[in-house]
């Protein structure tokens, strides 16, 4: 069997996902951005020609939230023209593809639980380039599973669970805002399951391509999520005093990117779809909080 390509392979996605890949048994070709960049047609061109590729799992994208507000160009390159360039390719050549979207293609105003089909809508750069690199992946015809996922932590990378262990560490006091629900994902769960994906794909049992909400569970405001994190590290000896976590509004808080008030989804579709069970995020926070 081909190899399958990973690109962005060196996030806390991308990491998960070649070691549970390899785990399968599998080749994989795995590509951080010195590797491939994805943004640049003739490297990817040039990968494609070269090397028999069997699928593509793309885990690349610009992720800094709020410094994407400053540097647009950068952020479409790598969330938009990045998985147009992955997807004419694997287009031409039939190749299936993944890809790791986000939540915050949902800050649309809608009250409730987001579904797949309905409208899109969001405020910041981070989101309109996320959402562009959908439309350009659905426009290309490719066979692919476009995967929703929302607050992304894990063991590898810069995540939200470890920016509140290490800000504790040194502080009484943390301001976490209080007006932004959402889902935790693990990202070894994610990358579990993006792997479950490609394996039935190879094997032909998945043929249901599409857009699909995914997450962990239960839904959760941001500032509760940070006392979940906090109890936890104190649980496991990570931290040996006490943290207050005062609550904020999203605009005392100021960030120069607009988030989704409530990103919260319904992930029903995939779990009817692939049969697998949604992760209850709660169980992964000690091996991240180790991971620090």
């Amino acid at each position: 069997m081909n190899p399958i390509l990973v690109t962005g392979a060196r996030g806390q996605v991308g990491v998960e996902v070649c070691e549970k890949l390899l785990i399968l048994g599998y080749k994989v070709i795995s590509c951080g951005h010195s590797d491939l960049d994805i943004t640049s047609e003739n490297e990817v061109s040039s990968l494609f020609e070269s090397t028999p590729i069997s699928l593509v799992i793309n885990c690349a994208a610009y992720t800094a939230v709020d410094k994407a507000e400053d540097e647009e160009k950068a952020a479409y390159a790598v969330n938009a023209l990045g998985p147009k360039n992955l997807a004419l390719e694997c287009k031409e050549r039939d190749i299936p593809l993944i890809h790791i979207s986000t939540d915050y293609v949902y800050d649309n105003g809608k009250p409730g639980l987001h579904l797949e089909n309905e409208s899109t809508g969001t405020r910041c750069v981070y989101g309109k380039t996320k959402l562009f690199g959908e439309r350009f992946i659905l426009d290309s015809g490719v066979r692919a599973v476009i995967l929703r996922a929302s607050w992304i932590f894990g063991r590898y990378g810069k995540n939200f669970v470890k920016a509140m262990a290490n800000l504790a560490a040194s502080r009484d006091t943390l301001k976490v805002v209080c007006d932004e629900f959402g889902n935790p994902t693990p990202a070894r769960a994610l990358a579990d399951d993006i792997c479950y994906i490609a394996d039935s794909i190879l094997n032909g049992s998945c043929t249901d391509f599409g857009v699909y909400n995914y997450c962990g569970y239960p839904s959760i405001v941001r500032n509760d999520f940070a006392r979940v994190i906090l109890d936890k590290a104190r649980e496991i000896g990570m931290l040996s005093h006490d943290v207050e976590v005062l609550p904020i509004t999203s605009e005392e808080f100021g960030a120069k990117a607009k988030r989704p008030a409530d990103s919260r989804m319904n992930s029903d579709k995939f779990a009817n779809t692939f049969r697998r069970d949604l992760p209850d995020w709660r169980l992964y926070l000690e091996e991240t909080l180790r991971g620090l």
